[in-house]
């Protein structure tokens, strides 16, 4: 399932949106026909009256209004831009987005099976497809996270997201893109939407012990030194929104956030792509170090006693050591044995 995001928005008329963004209090529609015509951005000084109504100014900015923008009219005053839609637009989405790699490329989609597979179609279809693409959708159908487990993804709730990596690591490096993307995710959680957050080892952000974000990285045979890497973030979920076996363990920005408003998700990829730009730029750096620290500032499980489940097995020791891309150390319950479990044979580690 591949469908294209809102095809309607190609009709906006982008002047027009990107002057009244320009314009901090009412514009008498006269004022803003002049500037279109004459291609000014700047307000020109106003005439004192709204003149005859252009059908054209009038229908381009109800289309605005269909498309979610909140357009305020005043029957003297004139028009003013409110606030922009909670839709992912790709023009919101690039609007002062400062990115080297990461979001150079957007491929928006109303809905899809998941956009980790929409990625590997479009690798099939466009081999050369750049290092740092995104591909976001409104809704995944069958969102997939770690171990084959579903990710519950409604539509017009969450980021649902993949980035196209091109780039040569170490096999024992691997782990470390699981770690870029939650380094990314917990630093613009916590400096940009200003909730605490930690990363559950080895692929869950969490915000107040419950999980708001996991990453999925995925790599194929057939092409060599490229990954997918999916994020999938809770942004506008209430609690009655998941299924009610997540409830207890789940949790999104709305929750979270004081007087649980509706977060407007435009503004939450901005700073997730500079973010994971910043931190994949590390990777390509060779800065693997850097990652890693980053990433521990973030684990709170050193010291701590947890019980892990490898298959059918299950251990219970106190965490030595942590590391991102070698995986945790345990020192084993009822000895002194200590025993080292990498990331991907791991079902799941929770405290004792």
């Amino acid at each position: 399932m591949y469908t294209p995001a809102h095809p309607r928005a190609r009709s906006m008329n982008f002047e027009l949106l990107s002057y009244l963004k320009k314009q901090s209090d009412f514009t008498a529609v006269a004022d803003v026909e002049a500037a279109l015509t004459r291609g000014k951005s700047k307000k020109p000084k106003s005439t004192g009256k709204q003149g005859p109504a252009n059908d054209a100014l009038f229908r381009d900015i109800e289309e605005l209004i269909e498309q979610g923008y909140n357009i305020e009219f005043h029957p003297y005053l004139g028009v003013k831009l409110i606030d922009i839609p909670d839709r992912l637009f790709e023009h919101e989405i690039r609007e002062d987005l400062n990115t080297e790699r990461v979001g150079k490329v957007l491929h928006i989609h109303d809905q899809v099976d998941s956009t980790n597979e929409a990625a590997w179609k479009l690798l099939e279809s466009n081999p050369a497809a750049e290092d740092g693409t995104v591909i976001l959708a409104e809704r995944q159908v069958n969102g997939r996270g770690r171990l084959g487990r579903s990710w519950h993804s409604p539509a017009g709730c969450g980021i649902w997201m993949s980035v196209i990596l091109r780039v040569q690591l170490p096999p024992d490096k691997l782990a470390l893109l699981t770690a870029t993307a939650s380094v990314a995710l917990a630093n613009m959680l916590q400096q940009f939407i200003h909730l605490p957050s930690e990363i559950k080892w080895p692929n869950d952000v969490m915000v107040r012990g419950r999980k708001v974000a996991g990453v999925l990285v995925e790599a194929r045979s057939t092409l060599p030194d490229t990954y997918v890497m999916g994020i999938g973030l809770n942004v506008n979920q209430q609690t009655a929104d998941f299924p009610e076996e997540l409830r207890g363990i789940a949790t999104s920005l709305r929750i979270e956030r004081p007087g649980s408003a509706p977060v407007n998700r435009v503004r939450v990829v901005r700073p997730l792509l500079f973010y994971l730009d910043s931190v994949y730029r590390l990777i390509h750096k060779k800065k693997y170090d850097k990652i890693a620290r980053a990433w521990a500032e973030f684990v709170p499980m050193g010291g701590r006693k947890v019980r892990l489940s490898q298959g059918d097995k299950e251990f219970t020791g106190t965490v030595v050591e942590l590391d991102p891309a070698r995986g945790i150390t345990l020192k084993l319950e009822g000895g002194k044995e200590t025993k080292l479990f990498a990331a991907e044979t791991v079902n799941n580690v929770r405290e004792a």
